[in-house]
């Protein structure tokens, strides 16, 4: 099968490579899109902190299961569906109290496996959401990412009728931007790029320039000067991680998103003179994934623009050209790559 693959840093083509084979309990799923993260950036340049390459990149996962070996919740051959791409220990102590999200060992597909940026990819059968809606299949393939923004919004204890800021208007903060929304809060969008805050704007969220406009002016005007009850962070960038909390409420609750790798000289007294809470989040239980799911296929149902948060859709053999577009920040919102194109 064709296959993306990454065999150093920053070197990746596109190459046959043998299928993979479902053992027991597993599912073989023709990939119909893969989405492309920033996370795949991190592994393309050879960072990731427990991956190693050569791997084949991809965990935002939707296809068709195409073999089945043990039926669980139902799936089928056939069966359109979202795969959770998390492998746990299932041991471990985060384990056994039920946060495999954060085992000690966690492995992900398209991280330590080969992962979706190809033709074909196997996944757990227990690990597979079936797609029961008739969501076109570019706004299914945001399955995973709707996961992350249901478990940050679960962290952050997110209630309707608070005031949400979300800062960064890439894919992960449009995304969590609609699942907040959805979750009845007031939200506004920080992104000083321009093509990025139109994207925002276009899913109907009022946006901020944090280059051009006034942090007391959004707070007076947004949440009467008092700040937002819940800061997403989710630009990974100094400026956009240290306004946090300027931005955030007494008592209010901030979740960084990005995996920010590099040290930002964050004064953590800020947080205690508003008694503030910072909360931690990473991928999601399962729970949460199909949460996710069920919540973007409820938005779609019930007529919520979502066509925006697909920006771009290239065929396989360009995903090259797709890596690129996410380093250059080329990209308004989520790129796909189309492996049957």
């Amino acid at each position: 099968m064709k296959a993306a693959y990454v065999y150093g840093p920053e070197t990746m083509d596109i190459r046959d490579i043998s299928m993979p084979i479902a053992g027991r309990g597993e599912a073989l799923i023709e990939i119909i899109y893969a989405g492309v993260c920033g996370s795949d950036i991190t592994m393309y340049r050879g960072q990731h902190p427990t991956a190693k390459l050569p791997v084949v990149l991809g965990h935002e996962i939707f296809g068709i299961v195409r073999e089945i070996s043990g039926g669980i919740n139902g799936i089928r051959v056939g069966d359109r569906v979202a795969a959770e791409p998390l492998l746990s220990c299932g041991v471990c102590e985060a384990c056994m109290q039920g946060f495999g999200n954060v085992c000690g060992k966690l492995r992900i597909i398209g991280l330590h496996e080969n992962g979706a940026y190809a033709q074909y990819v196997k996944a757990g059968v227990d690990k597979l959401v079936k797609i029961n809606t008739d969501i076109p299949d570019k706004l299914a393939a945001l399955a995973e990412p709707f996961g992350v923004a249901y478990h940050v919004c679960m962290r952050g204890n997110l209630r309707g009728g608070e005031d949400a800021l979300i800062i960064g208007a890439g894919p992960i903060g449009n995304i969590t931007a609609v699942m907040a929304r959805a979750f009845g809060a007031n939200v506004v969008v920080s992104e000083p790029n321009q093509i990025r805050r139109a994207t925002a704007e276009k899913l109907g969220f009022c946006t901020f320039d944090p280059v051009c406009g006034d942090e007391g002016t959004l707070l007076s005007e947004t949440s009467g000067g008092a700040g937002f009850d819940v800061v997403f962070e989710a630009s990974g960038s100094k400026a956009g991680i240290l306004s946090t909390t300027r931005l955030c409420k007494i008592h209010g609750v901030i979740v960084p998103l990005a995996l920010a790798s590099a040290p930002v000289d964050f004064v953590l007294g800020q947080v205690s003179f508003k008694e503030q809470t910072v909360v931690g989040t990473r991928v999601y239980p399962f729970l949460h994934y199909k949460r996710g799911v069920e919540m973007l296929e409820r938005l779609y149902t019930d007529g919520v623009p979502l066509d925006p948060l697909v920006s771009d859709i290239l065929p396989l053999h360009e995903a090259q050209r797709a890596v690129d577009m996410m380093i250059n920040g080329e990209n308004a919102c989520k790129i796909l790559l189309d492996a049957r194109a």
